[in-house]
């Protein structure tokens, strides 16, 4: 594969036929369509390059469209559960806005107005039904 695939950093997974836990089975939330089968997270037709974690905690938040999704969930799919990172007990939280920028540019240099994502304050992130 070139440097200048369009495949998302994940692939490599799916080439070498492993998938994330919960199996290989698509997802598809509005333009949202994630295939782990093959490693590509696609939103309106088009290519988003995600890595395995962000692909992961994209997926968790997708299978529960309109419901929180806790800071804590999400970070445990980063380094497992109970990891402790940060300053005090909720330090991780700032490790987990991070990745949902992250995520939230990728989506965005595809499409300005992306908006799926959203932040329910205090508790964590949320997949938006609504205008997506």
């Amino acid at each position: 594969m070139s440097l200048s695939s369009p495949l998302p950093t994940y692939s490599f997974l799916a080439a070498a036929g492993t998938t994330p836990s919960g199996g290989s089975t698509p997802l598809t939330q509005g333009d949202l369509h994630l295939r782990f089968d093959t490693g590509h997270t696609l939103w309106q037709d088009r290519p988003v390059p995600l890595t395995g974690t962000e692909m992961k905690m994209l997926r968790l938040m997708a299978q529960k469209p309109g419901t929180p999704v806790t800071y804590r969930e999400l970070y445990d799919l980063v380094h497992g559960p109970g990891f402790m990172a940060g300053k005090g007990s909720a330090g991780y939280r700032a490790n987990v806005r991070a990745f949902i920028k992250r995520i939230r540019k990728k989506f965005r240099d595809i499409d300005k107005s992306f908006d799926a994502i959203g932040n329910d304050p205090g508790t964590g992130y949320v997949w938006r039904t609504e205008g997506v």
